[in-house]
């Protein structure tokens, strides 16, 4: 006696695969003019020019562009005048109470250090640190 069985392919999936994910790329960010540098027009080159005006008048638009790129991209606007502080870290930095950290002015606290505003508005801009 012959028994004839039929067998049935099965399919097995493991409950574990790869899901196949879309790629979202970072959100490109608003370009700054200040990333690397608070007067990135190195108006300081103009100060020897033979027209008296030259260094003013960059100061003037370097401003004018800063401010409008903050207005634009909503951050604080920075200040038109630019102060020498020492470098954090350093030992006027710590008997004056204020350091330059990358371009801005920041003043030391108790408990850290709290960014400057400018008398004429906006946060304020040095050099030195």
């Amino acid at each position: 006696m012959l028994c004839s069985t039929t067998v049935h392919a099965q399919t097995v999936r493991s409950a574990v695969g790869t899901q196949q994910r879309t790629y979202i790329p970072p959100a490109r960010q608003p370009f700054n003019s200040m990333a690397r540098d608070t007067t990135p027009f190195n108006c300081e080159q103009y100060r020897h020019h033979p027209h008296p005006g030259m260094a003013g008048y960059c100061q003037g638009i370097e401003n004018m562009t800063l401010q409008s790129e903050a207005r634009r991209q909503g951050r604080p606007a920075p200040s038109s005048s630019i102060i020498e502080l020492p470098p954090l870290g350093s030992e006027p930095a710590k008997t004056l109470g204020y350091a330059c950290v990358g371009g801005q002015a920041f003043k030391r606290l108790k408990n850290g250090w709290e960014q400057v505003s400018a008398a004429t508005g906006g946060w304020q801009r040095c050099r030195g640190g």
